[in-house]
């Protein structure tokens, strides 16, 4: 993600370079941004829009128990 995100800011910066507007000045922070919030809400374990289930820890962690 972090990848696309550097793509897409330098076809933007590029792309603004040849066509002066104010419309690509909003567009690069909200982007960065938004990717930011999406990295912080990973990293959030109890709540956030992005829920992700740990199938793989809990079957390691069942098998690791004692029969």
């Amino acid at each position: 993600m972090m990848a696309l995100m550097a793509v897409a800011c330098n076809l933007l910066v590029g792309y603004g370079e040849r066509r002066k507007g104010e419309l690509f000045l909003f567009i690069l922070p909200v982007v960065v941004s938004i990717a930011f919030f999406l990295i912080a809400d990973l990293d959030s374990p109890h709540g956030g829009v992005i829920h992700v289930h740990p199938h793989n820890l809990l079957a390691a962690a069942q098998s690791m128990k004692p029969p």
